[in-house]
């Protein structure tokens, strides 16, 4: 191995071919790395300039709008999913089976096997639903949510729906759908 000072000492004082090379070889690492400081400065400038996007904001974006202000082919998909959710989750969970779904004789109205037919019980069941997916995720409605859920919307829903005046009135769930003389076509 040579010494520093056997590589650089020439007749002029300096090598031409190691000590050159390794100069602009540093040179243009030099100037790589300040390229790359310009490149994430720009970076941080540009974030720190971007608005905040706050998670309420992207969950406001993202809503699903009540499903009687839809297209015809969202209304669809809407009622699709709902029909689903109804079904399979509210009905067995809340309603109940069987002689559940008919009148209690306390003058409830039984619950109608084709509720979907009903414009009034699709909004309300969707309005429903909608407060459902906002009030079960406790991170955004806090460990209360569920519990308003109940009281504020489940409850007066299923008490305005099986209501001896309400879209089920005519309705009876052995002999089947009736529409009520007020869902009639005139």
């Amino acid at each position: 191995m040579t010494s520093t000072d056997d590589r650089i000492a020439t007749e002029d004082g300096l090598t031409h071919d190691g000590l050159f090379e390794h100069v602009a070889h540093l040179q243009n690492a030099m100037h790589r790395l300040g390229a790359d400081v310009i490149r994430l400065q720009t970076q941080l400038t540009e974030l720190a300039a971007a608005p905040d996007r706050e998670p309420e904001q992207d969950e406001a974006a993202e809503a699903t709008p009540f499903i009687f202000n839809m297209s015809r082919e969202a209304y669809k998909g809407e009622l699709a999913d709902l029909v689903t959710w109804v079904n399979e989750f509210l009905v067995p969970v809340y309603v109940g089976t069987g002689d559940e779904l008919k009148s209690d004789g306390g003058g409830r109205a039984a619950w109608c096997p084709v509720w979907w037919e009903h414009h009034a019980a699709v909004g309300r069941l969707h309005a429903l639903r909608l407060a459902y997916q906002e009030l079960s995720d406790t991170r955004v409605s806090g460990p209360s949510g569920p519990a308003v859920w109940h009281r504020e919307h489940l409850d007066p829903v299923l008490e305005r729906l099986r209501s001896p005046h309400g879209p089920f009135a005519a309705c009876s769930a052995t002999t089947g759908h009736r529409r009520s003389a007020r869902s009639e076509p005139a």
